[in-house]
């Protein structure tokens, strides 16, 4: 008896028997399981919904992702390596909460903010906005918000602007629309319209009679 209280003492106040070899491998496969359906399913949600390239969206990602803390070390607390693995997955957290949220293309909220950012065109009138793409970049490409402004002379506020981002570090591409300026995440284009060309745009008014028409494209990524 005590003989028996000495080891209890020494090894704690509960005794737990050590994993056999099939315990093990039942928990490994166990922890690969969660870790799999977890990851993709908090990935396809984060990128669908969009939230992954909002402002802040690490915050998001935290929630997704933090959580798989819990069963993570529910099935490693036995193993002989328990530490080791959970500071392995520690970080594998903190980097699908960092990691996500950067490779993802920003929202539309976020090139709303950087058209914003750019202001108006200082000889221009705002004739309206449209939206394009969505934010899987499918079919129809990434975010983009398209401003219309009616001008006294096109190719001088074509100049003006290209000037301005080239000032600003934005570096020319030739892209899939058109040719643009990149910078990060985000793109910026400018180029010429003919008025006939916003009959197809809802909610864009039509220049007064003697301005021309330029459309300033802000966009997500450079596709």
């Amino acid at each position: 008896m005590g003989q028996s209280t000495d080891v209890r003492v020494l090894h704690g106040a509960r005794l737990v028997a050590p994993l056999t070899v099939g315990g093990r491998a039942l928990r490994v496969g166990l922890l690969v399981l969660v870790w799999s359906v977890w990851v993709v399913v908090a990935t396809a949600y984060l990128e669908l919904s969009g939230v992954a390239g909002e402002t802040g969206a690490w915050r998001w990602s935290a929630v997704a992702f933090v959580p798989l803390a819990v069963p993570t070390w529910f099935l490693c607390r036995r193993m002989v390596r328990r530490r080791v693995i959970f500071l392995g997955a520690t970080a594998l957290i903190a980097l699908l909460v960092w990691g996500i949220p950067a490779q993802a293309t920003p929202s539309f909220g976020r090139v709303t903010t950087v058209a914003d950012q750019w202001g108006t065109l200082s000889d221009g009138q705002l004739l309206g906005h449209a939206w394009e793409g969505n934010e899987w970049c499918f079919s129809d490409g990434c975010p983009a918000v398209v401003r219309y402004y009616a001008v006294p002379d096109a190719a001088v506020t074509v100049h003006a602007v290209s000037l301005r981002l080239e000032t600003d570090g934005w570096r020319r591409h030739a892209l899939a629309h058109g040719p643009a300026y990149c910078k990060g995440d985000f793109q910026i284009g400018v180029r010429r319209l003919d008025a006939a060309d916003l009959t197809f745009v809802a909610d864009v008014r039509r220049p007064p009679v003697g301005q021309e028409v330029v459309g300033l494209r802000v966009g997500a990524n450079c596709l």
